[in-house]
């Protein structure tokens, strides 16, 4: 009994530990980039709007004989390249694909969480502007998907919108800006943080009206999102966001 409490510990401890990691984090968000990436080919309109590099590869390959075939051929390369990775990392004893399903289930977990913890900010605070008489509904600037595209529209949210507000816009700027111990809990990180949220609450408005509320719940969402990111790494941040997103969309949204 003693030994098999203790390999539990130590799995799920190695499970926390690894999964947070950089070259875990690639491999575990497969198959949200090859979802996304394959999808847009069959469903152009679900390109997500900061995804700067899928247009990009395909003008590349605009002048080649046959560019969908080359972007195809390029997705393969990547497929192939983070199958290595993932058996370099299995025979390291850094990742297993059995961490697929407590990555999922961690990732629900912290989707609900997010979605009420945003809720109940979001009508607390337009509650003081706008008065008790304001009700939020989740699914207001949601456009209708079909299943299929808010699939690829959920997965394209959760690679790129955090690949851009995230990995960048707080880990790259972070650590250019505050250094080595640029997760550290400080003011500037924090403030970095919210303005990386408020981007992204931003960024949306490019293709819906503007409503405060929305970039009330938006930028809490980032912040959490950013919360997520620091402490749990990358590949937890890009499947709560792409879950959430699922939920949102197909279930309330649907």
């Amino acid at each position: 009994m003693a030994t098999s409490l203790s390999r539990l510990q130590t799995g799920i401890g190695n499970y926390f530990r690894n999964s947070a990691e950089p070259a875990q984090a690639a491999a575990l968000t497969l198959p949200l980039l090859l979802l996304y990436g394959l999808g847009i080919m069959l469903i152009p309109s679900a390109a997500n709007g900061v995804d700067f590099l899928s247009a990009a590869l395909y003008h590349a390959f605009y002048l080649l004989p046959a560019p969908g075939l080359a972007y195809l051929g390029f997705y393969g390369i990547l497929l192939i390249g983070n199958l290595a990775l993932f058996y370099y990392l299995e025979r390291a004893n850094k990742l297993n694909v059995q961490y697929f399903l407590p990555l999922l289930l961690e990732c629900l977990f912290y989707a609900a969480l997010t979605g009420s913890i945003s809720s109940w900010i979001t009508t607390d605070l337009v509650h003081a502007v706008r008065g008790p008489a304001f009700h939020l509904n989740a699914a207001t600037s949601v456009r209708h998907f079909g299943p299929i595209e808010g699939l690829i529209v959920s997965a394209g949210a959760g690679l790129h919108e955090e690949l851009v507000f995230r990995l960048v816009g707080i880990g790259a700027v972070a650590r250019l800006w505050l250094g080595k111990e640029w997760r550290k809990p400080t003011l500037k990180l924090l403030g970095l943080i919210f303005l990386s949220s408020l981007l992204f609450s931003l960024a949306h408005y490019f293709g819906e009206p503007f409503r405060l509320h929305t970039l009330v719940y938006r930028t809490v969402a980032g912040v959490l999102f950013g919360g997520l990111f620091l402490f749990r790494g990358f590949a937890v941040a890009a499947w709560t966001h792409a879950l959430y997103d699922v939920w949102v969309i197909l279930v309330i949204g649907g």
